[in-house]
């Protein structure tokens, strides 16, 4: 998945040197991302669906993650809702596409992480089967690559330029640090919740 990420990520910088290839660039970084996104959703619903067989935590627990997480939530709508406008404006489509995508699996991602941070595995049977194990694994690390993704794309002029035409570049600029740098905490900080997901929900109660 990393691999696969970078490799759409220098492909995106090579064919955007050229004017000729600028919107085959942006297409290949586009499909990466909808086929990225797509299956996060759908490890999402698997996930969510496992990690329903564990044991909920009785006692209380931290709600800091959950503050962090759903601080981020504003920016990421935000964001898709600017980078959407354009994107249908100027027909591109695909771009739709990774909006809708992008909220849709933020809001399952962050109810299944709500949940997942609050289970444990009280019996030797779910600490043994371990369900959904696999998939909060690969969420991890499709997590970071979609920080890779989006970082790398944001540091591209080329990506900016259909918002620069609409916004203009002051308000793009200004709209863009206002939503960004939460929008991409969010996959830094969901990588973390997931890991602690990872090793936590497997252990017993009085483990936590």
């Amino acid at each position: 998945m990393t691999v696969a990420t970078v490799i759409s990520i220098i492909l995106f910088f090579i064919f955007s040197a050229s004017e000729t290839t600028r919107a085959l660039g942006a297409t290949v970084n586009g499909a990466s991302e909808v086929i990225l996104l797509s299956c996060m959703l759908v490890a999402g619903f698997f996930a969510y669906n496992s990690i329903r067989l564990l044991d909920m935590i009785k006692h209380g627990i931290s709600a800091v993650d959950d503050i962090l997480l759903f601080v981020c939530l504003p920016c990421i709508f935000f964001y898709a809702f600017f980078t959407m406008v354009p994107s249908i404006t100027d027909g591109n489509y695909l771009s739709v596409c990774v909006s809708i995508l992008q909220v849709s699996q933020v809001i399952l991602q962050t109810a299944l992480m709500n949940d997942g941070l609050r289970r444990c595995s009280n019996s030797q049977a779910l600490q043994h089967k371990k369900p959904g194990r696999e998939v909060i694994t690969y969420l991890v690390v499709a997590n970071v690559a979609m920080w890779l993704l989006q970082t790398f794309e944001i540091k591209s002029s080329e990506g900016n330029s259909v918002f620069y035409d609409f916004y203009g570049k002051e308000l793009w600029t200004l709209l863009s640090h206002l939503t960004l740098p939460l929008a991409l905490f969010y996959r830094f900080h969901s990588s973390v919740c997931l890991a602690d997901m990872w090793k936590a929900a497997y252990e017993p109660e009085e483990s936590h």
